[in-house]
């Protein structure tokens, strides 16, 4: 992998290319804006959790949060997103109300999580997002439907735009891609309803960053990434206390957007791997790194730790002949933050502003 220093040269090739990516989802906005393109609207109310950037800023998080305090108001959802990375095509019923139906190598690996994290909520895959939410409605007759990871697709209109932000991204990650790791410019937050900065307990937003999109006339609100006390025993679905591992020896591995953040939050935790496997975002657990793993964990005698993202692709035989946990963060508001967004909901969602349940302010 390059040095900073030598990146930091490279990067001064990608402005030609960061400029015609810029210049083709331009275009593809004006398109949008004219008519040209067409947007079509569906039946039910719809709200989008999405981001600028390349890579993760905790949209499945905020999918789950969100889907959870509606259904606490009362009201059915139903989630549909892209299902980015999956061996498949077309329409697929991720779960219905009985439980999940696929597996993650055919839905993508969020969704399947999201699916496992939220029983009883139907989710779907496809990546016509409006051709997904017509099935949906017809099938499952909600009363509003969550997109996820959908900013950048309009061909479905949304009542409600929410656009997660990390505040713990520098200022130069805020370029247009490849030279930073915007899909879009940070105008495009003029199309947003809501912008929430993630990671705000650890980090903090550039100030020239929430001061440019405060122009733009977008309420901004922070949002806590919370490291759960408990890890999945991944095998069993049991909730272990975090006391109950330390002083283990641990084998660290994920494949995420932002790695350094798992192992931040297993120092966080005082568990401390003493090794560690990273993979690309979105990686497929084939038999061969499986089969490595297990040779790492078993010849030098180490507990196996993840995150839930991963935990998901791993295959029955390989869980069942290791102990392996998984890492659970939650996306968490409080306070005034969790009263705007509330209120926002109400708003664009036209639905009754309803005091939230106990525990959520």
């Amino acid at each position: 992998m390059p040095s900073q220093r030598t990146w930091t040269k490279l990067r001064r090739f990608l402005w030609p290319v960061a400029m015609l990516y810029w210049g083709l989802a331009w275009w593809r906005n004006f398109f949008y804006n004219i008519g040209f393109f067409i947007t079509r609207r569906v039946s039910v109310p719809v709200v989008s959790i999405g981001n600028l950037s390349v890579g993760g800023t905790g949209k499945t998080p905020a999918t789950i949060y969100t889907a959870l305090h509606l259904l606490g108001l009362g009201y059915k959802v139903g989630i549909v997103s892209r299902g980015y990375g999956r061996r498949s095509t077309g329409t697929l019923l991720v779960s219905d109300q009985s439980g999940v139906l696929e597996t993650p190598l055919a839905v993508g690996d969020e969704p399947y999580l999201v699916a496992s994290r939220l029983p009883g909520v139907p989710v779907l895959v496809d990546e016509d997002r409006y051709r997904g939410a017509s099935v949906m409605i017809g099938r499952f007759k909600p009363d509003l439907i969550i997109l996820d990871d959908a900013f950048q697709h309009r061909g479905l209109a949304r009542d409600c735009n929410i656009v997660l932000l990390d505040a713990g991204s520098p200022r130069t990650d805020y370029r247009i891609f490849p030279y930073g790791t915007l899909r879009e410019h940070l105008g495009a937050l003029r199309r947003a309803d809501l912008v929430i900065w993630t990671r705000t307990n650890t980090e903090s937003p550039a100030p020239v960053l929430k001061r440019k999109i405060s122009k733009l006339g977008v309420t901004q609100i922070d949002s806590a990434m919370v490291i759960s006390p408990q890890l999945v025993n991944v095998t069993t679905g049991e909730m272990v206390p975090v006391e109950r591992l330390r002083g283990e020896r641990l084998l660290a591995f994920c494949g995420i957007a932002q790695p350094l953040t798992f192992y931040q939050a297993l120092i966080f935790l005082e568990l401390e791997p003493e090794a560690v496997r990273y993979y690309p975002d979105h990686f497929i657990y084939t038999e061969h790194e499986m089969s490595y793993l297990s040779g790492l964990s078993d010849n030098n005698q180490l507990l196996m730790v993840t995150t839930e993202k991963d935990a998901v692709k791993l295959n029955r035989g390989f869980l069942d002949r290791h102990r392996i946990y998984a890492l659970r963060v939650e996306f968490s508001l409080a306070g005034r933050d969790l009263e705007v967004f509330q209120d926002t909901l109400a708003m664009y969602l036209q639905l009754p502003h309803v005091t939230p349940p106990a525990g959520e302010a």
